[in-house]
């Protein structure tokens, strides 16, 4: 019995001894092994990143979203990986986290034109437009050609003053001012004399009583009973002058570019219409009917100026919108 026990424990050792020399590894091994770690990680990496392109390519913003997650299980903290998450949540309109993953690629590349871009517009869709401001002054220190845009986050955040100083400066300097013809219009409008006061009856919403009580109130809802009432009775010519006196007033209001532009447009000023429109587009949120407005006046200038190859993009684009 002993013996057979003295050969059980012999068995046993020289099994564990066997099995502890199996398991070492030479450092060749080794290295060899982490390589196959690494591509293999590289290979997951690859693959969640591609669907998750997919998947905001389908709009479907949640799944990418999930596919990223995979994607920074494996390698925390990638730029790439986090300027999707920001793109993605900007589709889902959760600006918080928009702007924490934007921040987090910034600090890598801060130089990056098209990471500020994508911030700014995250900043623009929060109606932030302080820090829109400063993303954009950053933008023309590394490309003076978008210096334009700065003069209308000027005139969107109620600083006039700052957007005509500053059209100014650019025009002195001979830069190349993008719609210069739209903010010249807007900041620079032509004087009219004063037209006798007539007695405004409140209740009548005649043109000629909107007109007259828009220039005593300057409110919003005036002018757009006013200039409702002027696409109403089609009289373009008078909503071509009244639009633009409310874009110098209300440069936020997506209504007044789209009225603007559909009176360019009625009136044959197609290149005008097209500036407007590009312009207005910026500001609408969560307005499908007015964005289908907007393509459609878009592709109505588009015809006008005999590109049809452009026309047929924004038409498209109308015909996706219900």
């Amino acid at each position: 019995m002993l013996k057979k026990y003295i050969f059980i424990i012999g068995f046993i050792s020289i099994f564990s001894n066997a099995q502890e020399f199996t398991l070492k590894k030479t450092p060749e091994e080794k290295i060899r092994e982490k390589e196959l770690k690494e591509e293999n990680d590289y290979l997951k990496f690859q693959n969640h990143f591609f669907k998750a392109l997919q998947q905001k390519a389908k709009e479907d913003y949640v799944k990418a979203i999930e596919s990223l997650e995979e994607c920074n299980q494996i390698y925390p903290d990638n730029v790439a990986v986090n300027f999707e998450f920001s793109k993605n949540y900007l589709q889902l309109k959760n600006y918080e986290n928009a702007v924490f993953f934007g921040k987090e690629v910034l600090k890598k590349k801060p130089t990056n034109i098209a990471v500020l871009e994508h911030l700014k517009n995250v900043y623009k869709k929060q109606r932030d437009f302080d820090n829109a401001i400063k993303i954009q002054q950053k933008i023309i220190v590394l490309k003076p050609n978008k210096s334009s845009e700065l003069i209308q986050l000027y005139l969107i955040n109620k600083q006039r003053d700052k957007a005509k100083n500053y059209f100014l400066e650019l025009e002195s300097k001979g830069v190349v001012i993008n719609y210069e013809s739209y903010y010249r219009r807007i900041l620079f409008p032509k004087v009219k004399k004063p037209k006798a006061t007539k007695k405004i009856v409140e209740t009548a919403n005649t043109i000629e009583n909107l007109q007259i009580l828009f220039s005593k109130n300057n409110q919003y809802k005036t002018l757009k009973k006013l200039l409702e009432q002027e696409l109403k009775q089609q009289k373009f010519e008078l909503l071509a002058i009244d639009s633009n006196k409310g874009l110098a007033l209300f440069p936020a209001q997506p209504f007044l570019y789209v009225v603007s532009g559909k009176s360019a447009n009625k009136l044959g000023k197609y290149a005008t219409a097209l500036e407007t429109l590009e312009i207005g587009l910026d500001f609408i949120i969560d307005n499908p009917k007015l964005e289908k407005e907007f393509y459609m006046q878009i592709y109505q200038a588009y015809i006008g100026l005999k590109n049809p190859t452009k026309a047929i993009i924004y038409l498209e684009k109308a015909k996706k919108i219900k």
